[in-house]
């Protein structure tokens, strides 16, 4: 599903003005004037929707949203089936973090007015005139402000200036990771935090169980999803190294945000997702790549083959079913090349 990122002020709750719960941070006009128009952004109304209201205003203009680039024909005027991930600055300084989202939200090339029919007393309490975006009240979901801990990084790719991010389509390699990692979680799945600041808060005490294998992953996800790690690199090159030797007259067509592409021996193009490994972390890389290999798939409507290369071999049975159960093909180093094998046993490039 398409995802929007929205940058408001931070409240706790969300819930209407009160001096207990301020907006911090998102721009001028709410640190100045004290209160914003996302305020209201999970407040439940009679409807049984749920109303949303980013920052388009900038100087005179109140700019439209290119829905079009979500999905949507250019004389459409709203766009339904959006995720919609909230996004504020900690308690109102940086780095910005995912406060909670909106799943199969109603998004608006325009700012919609409520008119004289407030969809709640808590908006028509706090003059809450207009909205940009609405979900249905079951689809949505604030974090509680301790588990707030899913931080945006800065720069080119990321979000930017504007209160809203076209995630889907950055180019950049990080900020697109962050962005799986971010939709697995909206999907139900376990992750761990992404931080800017760390600080171990549990040094010293007990670990509850389960939290060995909690522990590996998130190092897992620090140590090699929300940055480039050297090794990857390594990896990538040493793999189509290897199919250019099995196959000298081998082609790598242009990539979308997926690693490595490449057509050998008259086959079909391979799409592969490269992950750096270690025997502790090997299940966790292919959870990983299958979830990003998803993704890909999905977006470009790709049929042809994915394969999935680590650096460790791969002899567990679960972890061997969990890739060519799902359809992916497996690969790593043996010797001074590659084992590749695919889920109907063959084997090769």
């Amino acid at each position: 599903m398409t995802v929007l990122f929205c940058n408001i002020a931070w409240m706790n709750h969300y819930a209407g003005r009160t001096k207990k719960d301020p907006p911090l941070g998102g721009g001028g006009f709410p640190v100045s004037e004290g209160y914003c128009g996302e305020e209201c952004n999970f407040v439940p109304c009679e409807d049984g929707f749920v109303y949303g209201h980013f920052e388009t205003i900038k100087g005179k203009i109140d700019r439209k949203v290119r829905i079009e680039r979500l999905g949507a024909g250019r004389s459409e005027e709203y766009v339904d089936g959006l995720d919609v991930v909230w996004t504020a600055p900690k308690r109102g300084h940086d780095p910005r973090t995912v406060v909670g989202w909106w799943r199969n939200a109603r998004l608006y090339r325009n700012r919609q007015q409520f008119g004289d029919d407030f969809p709640s007393d808590q908006h028509e309490r706090d003059d809450i005139t207009s909205f940009r975006v609405r979900a249905h009240r079951d689809d949505v979901y604030l974090l509680e402000p301790n588990d707030r801990r899913h931080d945006l990084g800065r720069g080119a790719g990321w979000s930017g200036q504007a209160s809203w991010w076209y995630a889907h389509d950055t180019s950049n390699r990080d900020a697109a990771r962050f962005v799986t990692v971010i939709k697995a979680m909206i999907a139900g799945n376990p992750v761990p935090p992404i931080t800017t600041h760390e600080r171990n808060r549990r040094a010293g005490r007990k670990k509850r169980a389960g939290a060995a294998a909690g522990n590996a992953y998130e190092r897992y996800i620090k140590g090699y999803e929300i940055t480039v790690h050297p090794r990857h690199d390594k990896l990538q090159k040493k793999f189509a190294a290897h199919v250019m030797a099995n196959h000298p007259s081998a082609t790598f067509p242009t990539c979308g945000l997926d690693d490595l592409r490449y057509i050998a021996g008259g086959n079909p193009a391979v799409m592969v997702e490269v992950k750096p490994t270690d025997p502790a972390s090997l299940r966790y890389a292919i959870r990983a790549a299958i979830g990003q290999l998803l993704d890909y798939r999905q977006r470009e409507g790709w049929t042809g083959p994915q394969l999935i290369v680590v650096e460790d071999k791969v002899d567990r049975a679960d972890d061997l079913s969990l890739a060519f159960d799902n359809g992916f093909g497996l690969a790593w180093p043996k010797g001074k090349g590659f084992e590749i094998v695919w889920p109907d046993g063959t084997t090769g490039c």
